[in-house]
């Protein structure tokens, strides 16, 4: 053990194991990947790992040699009754993920081959040809039925998200709060403190930390590798383990050993926006030592709040081309709201059911309140699109910052937000980009810094809220940094020529509507 702690002493050691698992990262993320079928195809087998029930249509991840996302559409008949790990055989259509046809915008089907979909499939029929017996996957699928379709218990319990209601989610988004409703190291380490608790009396801190650490694990091949639950998990290990056998490695080295074993097991984390956000805030807060000095938890947490903002400026634009300034703020609302006692109750009402119109009460009270304060316009700033150069420049000047904590470093970083943000004005450069929206029109004209925007599309079976100004439009408006459109013209009365303009007037600043 002396001879362990001796070596884990020397820094250079986690320097050369990161260097060498971004030098494997590189080399992975490079291989090209090729699927086994093609659009011609028309069965796959496999072992079903995902079962997501929405609306009238069932969608199954199946995993063989890849993965594939396979979409049952019901149509008033009672769904087949298939478990999670059971082996199927779908017939259907193989179709390939959609690519985005605006420069900038998602790309579902770059998405879907990060992590090895590489088609969609519209199912036809359906057989099951062996059950389950996969002890984890039972498991799975016991918590499954447990917690139903109940949107928060998905989402705190397996890290399901996709059944909070898109409305809610996207205020969520607005208000920088939506990471408290991924599953992250803030959950680990409530779940963690609370299985310490229940053990206290009884064990060892040792044999404590030996349960807890199982119980994460198991906890983790549940719910899935994702990023902010694996960094939360091995978190809790790597600086437990560090504290309880005095190895008195430095918490940087530590971090460094985390991000290496992450991107070593999941390498296409790396483009993923929630690894960045979790990796590149938990950093910053790392080196801010807070354990000197105790403060009131809401000025602590307003601290923190304001770190993170900053830490999340450059991944923020890139992603989504907006930042809002009151997220700080919200944080001090939603940060114990949800900690305190949504999460809480989510492990009680799991358990415990008679508490569920309790728990969907506050569950009401939080999205009211998210949609409320997502209306609110002030503190928005929408930014162009620009080289990713500059977005880099955004990292090490915060990097700096961290690490010096010299405040030239983050006037600098306001002073190039500014210029940033200022930019397309001062160049004048006028567009007309006609927009695709489908079926149906939509173009944007850009001129003497004015915006207009002559009609908008709409697809008549969209569902109101989740109609194309959402996913196309909004988006699109945002990247070319337009906060608000001065005209808003449309051509006549169909709906696929003005189908979205109420969503768009309702979720944007139009001045006037011809």
């Amino acid at each position: 053990m002396l001879k362990l702690r001796k070596i884990l002493l020397y820094n250079y050691l986690f320097y050369i194991f990161f260097a060498f698992s971004i030098l494997m990262t590189i080399i992975r993320i490079n291989i090209p990947k090729q699927s086994n079928y093609n659009e011609k195809s028309k069965t796959f087998t496999g072992i079903v790992t995902q079962i997501t029930e929405k609306e009238e249509q069932i969608t199954y991840k199946i995993k063989n040699k890849e993965l594939v996302l396979g979409t049952l559409y019901l149509k008033n008949q009672k769904p087949p009754k298939v478990c999670l790990g059971d082996k199927i055989t779908v017939i259907g259509t193989f179709r390939k993920p959609k690519k985005n046809t605006i420069t900038g915008s998602f790309n579902y089907r770059q998405y879907c081959y990060r992590n090895n979909i590489f088609y969609l499939v519209d199912i036809k029929s359906l057989k099951v040809l062996k059950k389950n017996n996969n002890f984890l996957y039972f498991f799975k699928q016991k918590i499954k039925e447990q917690i139903n379709q109940d949107a928060y218990l998905n989402t705190f319990i397996v890290g399901d998200k996709s059944y909070i209601k898109e409305k809610v989610k996207r205020s969520y988004q607005e208000n920088g709060v939506s990471h408290l409703f991924a599953i992250s190291g803030m959950h680990i380490t409530l779940l963690a403190r609370i299985i310490e608790k229940l053990l206290k009396r009884f064990l060892s801190e040792e044999n404590i930390f030996k349960i807890t650490s199982l119980i994460l694990i198991f906890y983790l091949l549940i719910v899935g590798i994702t990023p902010s639950i694996l960094r939360g998990v091995l978190f809790y290990i790597l600086f437990s383990i560090n504290q309880i056998y005095y190895l008195h490695i430095e918490s940087k080295n530590l971090f460094l050993l985390i991000l290496s074993i992450t991107i070593l097991i999941t390498p296409n984390n790396i483009w993923d926006s929630g690894f960045l956000y979790s990796y590149g805030i938990s950093y910053a807060l790392l080196l801010q030592d807070r354990k000197s000095t105790k403060k009131p938890y809401f000025y602590s947490l307003l601290e923190v709040s304001i770190i993170s903002l900053i830490v999340s400026i450059p991944i923020t634009l890139y992603n989504f081309y907006q930042i809002n300034l009151l997220s700080a703020l919200y944080n001090l609302l939603f940060v114990p709201l949800i900690s305190l006692f949504v999460f809480p109750l989510s492990l009680i009402v799991f358990v415990f059911k008679p508490l569920t119109p309790f728990y969907n009460l506050i569950i009401d009270i939080v999205e009211r309140i998210s949609i409320l304060l997502g209306s609110i316009k002030i503190g928005k700033i929408v930014f162009k699109k620009n080289h990713i150069i500059i977005y880099y420049t955004y990292f090490i000047l915060i990097f700096l910052w961290l690490n010096t904590k010299k405040i030239r470093f983050l006037i600098i970083l306001l002073l190039l937000l500014l210029f940033h943000k200022i930019y397309p004005y001062i160049t004048h450069s006028d567009y007309l980009q006609i927009i695709d929206v489908g079926q149906g029109d939509s173009s944007l004209l850009h001129i003497n810094n004015k915006n207009i925007l002559i009609d908008t599309g709409g697809i008549e079976k969209a569902n109101r809220n989740e109609g194309i100004s959402f996913y196309i439009l909004l988006p699109l408006l945002k990247k070319e940094g337009i906060s608000k459109i001065d005209w808003l013209i449309i051509s006549h009365g169909d709906y696929d020529h003005m189908g979205e303009a109420i969503n768009l007037v309702n979720n944007f600043k139009v001045e006037k509507v011809i």
